[in-house]
């Protein structure tokens, strides 16, 4: 695991990353949006990620936010994260800073631990002093991750279909 490190898409990436995608079409939870083309280019895709992050796409309803990817040094994926660099009502009350995936062929092996803390780390790098993190209420697998790196629970809301667990990092 040493060897994973998040980075953002390249367009060398393409055929890993849609392989890395097909996964997510078998699996019942949602793909993290941030893992959605949307029907687009792969090379489309990444422009949007681009404006995305310059917070130049679709600036009324979205913040700024970037999309890394945990990657090996084969250029395997992993899974991915996606960073807000800030938080509107909607994400201050469900999403948070981050949310991440990781491909359910590498699930159960500590990759949500790590992508998580790699994260945190990015955070850490661009002055963020604690990063608000979500989960379902029934995602236990995800709960022990975010506990794993320094969560402490604030509340739990309900959200449309389920409760949401609220948990605060701090990373000063």
């Amino acid at each position: 695991m040493g060897n994973l490190r998040l980075r953002k898409l390249r367009l060398e990436d393409e055929k890993r990353y849609l392989s890395y995608l097909s996964e997510w079409k078998n699996d019942e939870e949602i793909t993290p949006h941030s893992n959605v083309m949307m029907g687009l280019s792969y090379k489309d895709y990444l422009d949007i990620l681009e404006k995305r992050e310059k917070g130049l796409y679709q600036p009324e309803t979205r913040v700024p936010d970037i999309t890394y990817v945990l990657i090996d040094e084969q250029g395997d994926i992993y899974g991915s994260l996606n960073l807000r660099l800030k938080l509107n009502e909607h994400l201050l009350n469900y999403d948070g800073h981050i949310g991440y995936g990781i491909a359910p062929s590498k699930r159960s092996q500590g990759y949500a631990k790590l992508i998580l803390k790699l994260g945190l780390d990015i955070c850490k790098k661009r002055g963020f002093e604690k990063v608000l993190v979500t989960c379902d209420e029934e995602n236990i697998a995800s709960e022990k991750v975010i506990l794993s790196q320094g969560g402490i629970l604030e509340n739990i809301v309900w959200k449309n279909d389920g409760y949401i667990k609220r948990y605060w990092i701090n990373i000063k």
